[in-house]
């Protein structure tokens, strides 16, 4: 029988992929899911599912039952007040802690954070994400954890990147933040073969760990347009000040048509940011994970994967 190692956030992009890796490593892989529907995608992977959720002390229970890892991947990127983020970011935090610390044996526990939580006043979501690091810390007791802080991640089922790189390719450059902002990337699946290489191979606890794709000094906005589509033939510049009302205009229509924005003027904040860049050095040294794909490679396979590229290949 494989050990088990626990999964929030699994049917999500970012856990999906790192339930593909943790499969095809060999692990016995239980993901915590909401619905029933979520729950037959994961039995069809392979996948045990644990129909529940993170207020829900019983199916945390079942989801860490027996695990010797946990990796802490679900979290809410939605809202545009503190309000919005506490419940998952910050008490599912807490909650899955206190499953974990029930255990006669505690499991290594990994949080998949964000590179946002450096600086948890720009944003409801950068302070959500910072409290939920500050939780593990204080609340955690005997169990080993890690903090995986990743920038901007891009890949297969990204809904964020995806659309503005998808524009690229046509040769449409749509910059939203500064011209000498600095800002690091990474794919996907690079970020899951560094959370798999921390419960494969150990390493010291308490860390918290940035990572990215090894950009030197991280990229610019030119930098990305430059390697993503060299023959660029538009670059729209989306003014600070208008990013500014989008963002609030947003929150508004969200209060009367009664949806939760993903675009806020906390994002625009994050957005306006000048420096978003990682440094690989404490990862390299403590785990000895290194990235494998450039934006160049990491492109390549997104658009070969979505068909995008069928009459572009060189």
């Amino acid at each position: 029988m494989h050990a088990t190692v626990a999964l929030t956030g699994a049917s999500g992009f970012i856990g999906g992929v790192i339930a593909q890796h943790l499969r095809g490593a060999g692990w016995h892989v239980r993901g915590l899911v909401r619905s029933p529907q979520q729950a037959q995608k994961l039995q069809d992977l392979e996948i045990e599912p644990v129909q529940g959720s993170l207020e829900s002390p019983i199916s945390l229970l079942d989801l860490v039952r027996d695990c010797v890892g946990v990796i802490h991947c679900a979290a809410a990127i939605r809202g545009a007040r503190r309000e919005d983020f506490y419940a998952t970011n910050v008490m599912g935090v807490s909650n899955i802690i206190k499953a974990c610390l029930a255990q006669s044996s505690p499991p290594r526990f990994a949080l998949l954070s964000s590179l946002a939580a450096r600086e948890p006043s720009l944003s409801p979501y950068a302070w959500s994400k910072h409290e939920g690091e500050l939780v593990l810390a204080r609340e955690a007791g005997i169990i080993e954890w890690s903090i995986f802080r990743p920038p901007a991640v891009y890949g297969p089922q990204d809904r964020a990147l995806l659309p503005l790189f998808k524009l690229l390719r046509k040769g449409i450059g749509i910059q939203l933040g500064p011209s000498q902002a600095k800002f690091s990337l990474i794919h996907v699946d690079d970020l899951a073969k560094a959370v798999l290489h921390w419960l494969k191979n150990g390493g010291p606890p308490f860390h918290t760990f940035e990572l990215d794709d090894g950009f030197p000094g991280g990229y610019s906005w030119n930098d990305v347009f430059r390697l993503s589509n060299p023959r660029l033939r538009i670059c729209l510049h989306i003014a600070p000040f208008m990013l500014k009302i989008l963002g609030k205009t947003n929150e508004i229509f969200s209060r009367i048509f009664g949806y939760v924005p993903l675009f806020t003027a906390g994002k625009v904040a994050e957005l306006l940011h000048p420096n978003w860049v990682c440094d690989n050095t404490h990862i390299t040294q403590t785990l000895g994970w290194a990235p494998q794909i450039s934006l160049q490679e990491g492109l390549r396979r997104l658009f070969t994967s979505d068909r995008l590229m069928a009459s572009q290949r060189d």
